[in-house]
């Protein structure tokens, strides 16, 4: 699944789960969380696009690895400066109603739902291509620390909250018409809250994604989790400097899992006596897929994480410094070496996800993803890209549309839900 749905499926999941009774009375006033979930509902819901947007998209798509060619051609951006390439989109709307246009005037989002992508293509010299890609989506007035408090809320329910039976009757009261819309691709099979014997609570969830359910509503989307998600699986586990896993998410066909500690209301090393955690980590990636006749993948691909905590600013970002060990068909192992190290190399590739509390009276919060990458054009890129390029084209065409309903009405139902929620508690 393309990283775009893939991002937008984990924030329905997550604020989900973290948007029972206690975390939605922590956000505060409800005008903050309501602005935060329709912001979110009108950026990864249904949207319109201009016909520039239009034909882009596919080129910009196909020209990830091998860029080149899109480089030289100045009908592709809004702007260049000497080396450097640049386009600019921007977004405005509200649910149902909301439209992403090619906009290199565009100011930072000024309003909630407003949005901003900044992407930029320098070359390096020789191969040698450096993306630097930009989003940018303003919240409305919920602030890092509101959020925080939400998830500190969260974390102590888990804690304290009863038995597996109760949270899991907690979470159908509370959210239900989330967990309906959710339940249409995703069944949560297992709850269990386990007391640790130093302290805290473990917490494991698991599930299935069920791409059957979504035939009759969503027949590209069920076919594309079918043909590309389901054959995908892999694992994600982070770990600090003393070798302690903080958190461990897997994928194994159409089931996923996760696992984690709580203890006084914060994460907590999955084993060993509870701390807090610290403002460095890593992960390890392992990650695998079957694309027609061949089975691609990596392994340990590990990254150094850095987490920020300041007053009006809560950040985290993951460099990737070291080349992991890749899973590709033997005649193609000839090839690789310096074109798959390159992005690995200098600063490495990085991944930050940023919220900014507003600045200055009316200014909305915002969210801020960012990723650098370079890549150096060869052979090995070229193939790499077109297996990448059926999916691609397959999600663009069908699939895209259903996912961004999908999403659209996953997060419209939480909305109404957290709305709900705080009604009951009178805030």
């Amino acid at each position: 699944m393309p990283f775009r749905a893939r991002n937008h499926l984990a924030v329905a999941i997550t604020v989900a789960l973290a948007a029972c009774r206690a975390p939605a009375v922590a956000l505060g006033a409800p005008a903050a969380s309501d602005q935060l979930l329709e912001s979110l509902a009108a950026r990864f819901g249904p949207h319109d696009r201009d016909a520039r947007l239009d034909a882009l998209r596919p080129r910009f798509a196909k020209s990830a690895l091998v860029p080149s060619k899109l480089f030289h051609d100045n009908s592709a951006w809004t702007a260049s400066s000497g080396e450097t390439r640049t386009l600019v989109l921007a977004g405005h709307g509200t649910p149902g109603r909301y439209s992403l246009v090619v906009a290199g005037d565009a100011p930072p989002p000024l309003q909630s739902a407003d949005y901003r992508r900044v992407m930029r293509l320098t070359h390096e010299g020789d191969d040698d291509y450096a993306w630097n890609v930009r989003d940018e989506l303003a919240v409305g007035a919920i602030t890092g620390d509101q959020l925080g408090a939400a998830l500190t809320a969260l974390f102590a329910a888990a804690e304290h909250g009863g038995d597996t039976a109760a949270a899991r009757a907690a979470l159908h009261h509370d959210l239900p018409r989330t967990t309906a819309a959710l339940g249409r691709a995703v069944s949560l099979d297992t709850l269990r809250l386990t007391p640790n014997r130093d302290g805290g609570t473990a917490v494991h969830l698991a599930g299935t994604i069920h791409a059957d359910r979504l035939t009759d509503a969503f027949p590209h989307l069920a076919h594309y989790l079918s043909h590309y998600v389901s054959p995908t699986g892999g694992e994600i586990l982070v770990f600090d400097d003393a070798k302690r896993a903080w958190w461990d998410a897997t994928k194994r066909g159409d089931t996923w899992s996760l696992d984690l500690r709580v203890a006084n209301g914060n994460l907590a090393p999955l084993r060993g006596p509870p701390d807090r955690m610290p403002g460095r980590l890593h992960v390890r990636i392992d990650a695998a897929t079957k694309t027609f006749i061949f089975h691609v993948g990596l392994a340990n691909l590990l990254g150094d994480v850095t987490v920020t905590r300041a007053p009006d600013e809560h950040a985290f970002t993951v460099t990737f410094r070291k080349e992991p060990d890749w899973q590709l068909p033997p005649l193609v192992e000839t090839m690789l070496h310096a074109p798959l190290a390159r992005p690995f190399q200098a600063g490495g590739a990085s991944l930050t996800f940023d919220l900014r509390d507003g600045r200055g009276q009316d200014a909305p919060s915002v969210i801020f993803r960012e990723y650098d990458l370079t890549v150096r054009e060869s052979r090995i890129m070229r193939w790499l890209g077109s297996l990448g390029d059926a999916a691609v084209e397959d999600f663009r065409t069908g699939a895209e549309a259903e996912f961004d309903r999908f999403a659209g009405e996953t997060l419209s139902a939480l909305r109404a839900d957290v709305a709900q929620l705080t009604r009951n508690t009178g805030q």
